[in-house]
């Protein structure tokens, strides 16, 4: 990939993150559950398991911030890093710079104390812009076992 190709996708990938460009599918999937924050974690680990994917970062968004930041206020926020080894492979070998967008990340949010919403990249939508043929095989089967872990989650 050309440096102009790489500065070009990644300005296409701030318009959709931005929501300042318009995409047919979104760059999440998501849903909220009944259920606390710490079971809900539970619940997405389990359920990315299920899928062959591990949690190999877990980030608590809520603290660091709050270590950097005088008054912050937000509610508990964890990003979990997650990985299939095999897929990381494949994607790496179709895209060697692939590693910006690895792990994929999911997100688990509070809103209230029986409340969590359950948040995960869609690897499709964010990949269509890199127009390899190879990563979108690969981005389209995590995508389908990302949703399929969403739903199992309850």
């Amino acid at each position: 990939m050309t440096h102009k190709t790489l500065i070009t996708s990644f300005i296409a990938l701030f318009f959709m993150v931005t929501g300042i460009a318009q995409t047919d599918e979104s760059y999440y999937i998501s849903k909220t559950i009944n259920s606390t924050f710490e079971e809900a974690s539970e619940k997405v680990k389990l359920a990315l398991k299920e899928q062959e994917f591990g949690v190999i970062t877990e980030i608590e968004m809520h603290e660091k911030l709050a270590e950097k930041i005088v008054d912050v206020d937000i509610k508990p926020y964890r990003i979990l890093g997650v990985c299939n080894p095999k897929f990381a492979y494949e994607t790496i070998k179709a895209e060697e710079n692939i590693g910006l967008f690895l792990p994929c990340k999911v997100l688990v949010k509070y809103i209230d104390e029986n409340t969590t919403e359950i948040v995960m990249v869609n690897p499709s939508s964010l990949m269509k812009m890199l127009g390899n043929e190879d990563l979108m095989k690969v981005a389209d089967e995590v995508t389908v076992r990302f949703k399929k872990a969403m739903k199992t989650i309850k």
